[in-house]
């Protein structure tokens, strides 16, 4: 495994748009096959995505929402997007929630994950968050692991998305930022 550069982590730009889509269809791809239909994954459109990523961070409100991205070299190769919680009964000025976050296959398992998601628990602590939560497909095992790896605690939530052609089950996650 070649060793790679400790990233510099930085607030994405509506310039960043289409590189943001094409990680996260590459992700998916990875992530997801076998756990979604191939179909599905097959059909993930890129130039769809970018236009959602340029209204998205368009939108973004520093510090408390926004997108970061890894970037160790001369390509970007992951991203955190994180905001207020979107979950009813949460307090949206204390509880955050990290509702992306992706790594290019090519480098998981190099710590590129773990520095993007301690840099946006740091910007969410520093913004006065006093919790983050996350929601994650239930049978994505490698997610769950990574997730509980950086101390994160299923908090018992589940949910059914049904945005889809086919159904998909999430658990949420929560982590204590101070």
């Amino acid at each position: 495994m070649t060793a790679i550069p400790r990233p510099s982590v930085r607030a994405a730009t509506v310039r960043d748009a289409p590189e943001l889509a094409a990680i996260q269809a590459r992700s998916w791809e990875a992530a997801y096959q076998g756990l979604l239909p191939q179909d599905f994954l097959d059909k993930l459109d890129m130039a769809n995505g970018t236009e959602r990523w340029e209204r998205a961070l368009l939108a973004a409100q520093w510090p408390k929402a926004g997108v970061m991205v890894a970037v160790p070299g001369p390509e970007m190769v992951g991203f955190a997007r994180f905001g207020p919680t979107r979950d009813k009964g949460e307090d949206t000025a204390l509880v955050a929630e990290i509702t992306q976050i992706y790594i290019v296959p090519e480098v998981w398992g190099r710590g590129l994950g773990k520095r993007l998601m301690s840099t946006a628990l740091a910007r969410l602590a520093a913004s006065g968050y006093a919790q983050v939560t996350l929601w994650v497909l239930d049978t994505n095992s490698r997610a769950r692991r990574f997730y509980e790896r950086c101390g994160w605690v299923q908090d018992g939530a589940a949910r059914r998305d049904d945005g889809y052609s086919f159904p998909m089950a999430d658990v949420r996650y929560r982590k204590h930022l101070i």
